[in-house]
């Protein structure tokens, strides 16, 4: 029989695969499998299309119980894991995939991980768990993120413009002289125009700075801030963010600028490396500014950068405002009922939330500005001598989290605010904790400050810091009720005498160690004692004079000279001086022996 899979379905056999349906559904147990059998038959098709048809056509399927293995799978779940990790790992930075299946699953059974299945089968099982190759390589769902108010979030971007000037002209980069094969035209161009931009989160408004640079530095990067966030002339948008967020470029991370933001209290954001849609406002606005600007100036040229910032600066008001002779440039957005001018999304900002941006020279100072270290004294205060103050002025640290008598904490002053300044310490996290505060300003006649308790009619009691937060929770687990500092005194055992800090070695059973072998030290067969020490005779004779009481006689002296010339063995000065003090009879005398016994036997 001849497999018709890809005939033509006519109406008739589309009505003829219906009515076998109603059949089916009407067959009685075991009654299905003969239908199925005619009807492939009759069509000239194998019964595997017969029940793919009723499928496609009548909607109905055999209900036969899946196979009680359905989902599972003869390679484990670590060798799967392996062998897409290996291809994971094997993908180059242009996106090519070096290490295919096959390859990858003889490695995994090089190193004893078996595979039971086909290299088609692989491919099924890390397609179905999302572990291929193309599925890893598929962007990550993005987060959509907005600002709560104009100037809440600006986002910032430095790139390379297509014009630059050479010999007073203005030239633009052609795609046929500065390819990549032609690298060489590009470094003839030392001085290259960079454009950065800004966009407003909430509005989308875009602004746009040029400067003739031979690279990006922090220095251009400050003047645009200034340019961006500062009031000009024609202008209406300004005003300091409350978080920049732009890219991890050596300028933007650069010290002078970091110090310069948080001093302006505006916290910088990078996104990670490789992710540069994070920032895809910013990169629309670049395009905005290329397709909708920079086009023109191929039939209207600039003579130099200043030229082109102040075209640049009118055609984004106009942009912004929506008043460019026949453009519609308004907003898109699907929360807008209708499309919207940027500038008039920009002009909701409230007064507190627009913070204007100290002169050029206090940003400078800021800018080069180093932070300084204070020690918390005993009233909890530190003392520090803000830009603006005359003085040092005292801020009062009290109340704030983690913050102890006697820590070092790092300060800077803050533009916005009386006097402001930022307290910075570590936490054992690593996070850093940061805090604002104010100096005090309110003080008597007497120079004293306002806030401290007026002695005999109020007390003030200082809020707990930490540490004593810390040490009041030990005592009271120490010595639960009770005042620590009397039991202490009294020589209370901590914790009610409960903890057992050494009585439970006793109950450590000790493991039955095997005995070691050893290895005996061979010594001397008939080892002989060590011979004495040998003292000088003069020293002896000087020891038995003291012991007489009285000098020694001619004859004894005579003795000792002749007798013990080499010296006395030690062990037998006591028998010597008992000689001396009880002399023998004469008849009894015998000669000494210097080395065996003074007296013979």
């Amino acid at each position: 029989m001849e497999d018709t899979d890809t005939m033509a379905l006519t109406p008739e056999i589309c009505d003829y695969l219906r009515e076998l349906a109603r059949k089916l559904v009407a067959a009685p147990h075991g009654g299905a499998g003969s239908l199925v059998d005619d009807a492939a038959q009759f069509l000239g098709m194998s019964k595997q299309t017969i029940y793919r048809h009723l499928k496609a056509v009548a909607g109905w399927e055999s209900g036969r119980k899946c196979r009680s293995d359905k989902g599972s799978t003869s390679v484990g779940s670590d060798a799967l894991m392996t062998l897409a990790t290996m291809q994971r790992e094997s993908v180059r930075d242009n996106g090519k995939q070096t290490m295919k299946t096959p390859v990858a699953r003889s490695v995994l059974q090089a190193n004893g991980l078996e595979v039971g299945v086909s290299n088609a089968q692989l491919n099924r099982l890390m397609r179905d768990r999302g572990l291929n190759v193309e599925a890893q390589q598929q962007a990550a769902p993005a987060q959509q993120m907005r600002a709560l108010h104009p100037n809440h979030v600006h986002q910032v971007d430095p790139s390379l413009c297509l014009v630059y000037y050479l010999n007073g002209r203005q030239q633009i980069m052609e795609d046929r002289e500065f390819y990549k094969n032609k690298l060489e035209n590009f470094a003839k161009v030392k001085f290259k125009v960079w454009r950065y931009v800004l966009w407003d989160m909430a509005s989308g408004a875009i602004q746009v700075w040029y400067c003739e640079a031979a690279g990006e530095s922090q220095a251009n990067m400050f003047s645009f801030l200034m340019h961006a966030w500062g009031k000009q002339e024609g202008r209406l948008f300004h005003g300091v963010p409350k978080y920049l967020y732009w890219d991890k470029g050596s300028a933007n991370i650069a010290t002078a600028i970091q110090c310069l933001l948080r001093s302006l209290e505006c916290e910088s954001r990078t996104h990670e490396a490789g992710n540069a849609r994070a920032k895809g406002g910013v990169e629309g606005g670049n395009n905005i500014v290329e397709t909708q600007f920079e086009c023109r100036l191929r039939f209207e040229p600039v003579e130099d950068v200043e030229s082109l910032n102040r075209a640049a600066q009118i055609w984004s008001e106009a942009y912004n405002a929506n008043l460019i002779p026949g453009q519609d440039t308004r907003l898109r957005r699907v929360g807008l009922s209708m499309p919207v001018a940027r500038y008039d999304l920009w002009q909701l900002i409230k007064p507190q939330q627009l913070r204007l941006l100290p002169p050029v020279d206090v940003c400078q100072a800021l800018m080069t500005g180093k932070e300084v270290e204070r020690k918390v004294d005993g009233h909890e205060r530190i003392s520090f001598k803000h830009p603006k103050a005359e003085r040092a002025m005292t801020y009062s640290l009290k109340g704030m989290d983690g913050v102890n008598v006697g820590d070092m904490v790092s300060v800077r002053p803050l533009v916005y605010g009386e006097l402001a300044i930022q307290i910075e310490l570590p936490r054992f996290d690593g996070e850093p904790l940061v805090y604002r505060a104010e100096p005090e300003l309110e003080f008597d006649d007497f120079g004293a400050p306002l806030s401290a308790a007026v002695f005999g009619e109020e007390m003030k009691s200082h809020a707990d810091t930490p540490a004593m937060k810390a040490g009041k929770a030990m005592d009271e687990l120490a010595f639960p009720d009770q005042d620590a500092d009397k039991a202490r005194q009294k020589k209370v055992v901590p914790f009610g005498g409960e903890i057992k800090a050494h009585s439970y070695l006793k109950e450590v059973e000790q493991p039955s160690y095997l005995q070691r072998p050893g290895v005996e030290i061979a010594t001397p067969e008939h080892a002989q004692p060590a011979a004495p020490r040998m003292l000088d005779s003069t020293v002896v004779m000087l020891r038995v004079r003291s012991e007489l009481g009285r000098n020694l006689t001619a004859e004894e002296n005579q003795f000792m000279t002749a007798r013990f010339a080499g010296g006395v063995p030690e062990d037998q000065l006591d028998a010597l001086i008992d000689q001396f003090k009880n002399p023998p009879q004469a008849q009894d005398v015998q000669p000494l022996r210097a080395a065996g016994g003074l007296r013979a036997v």
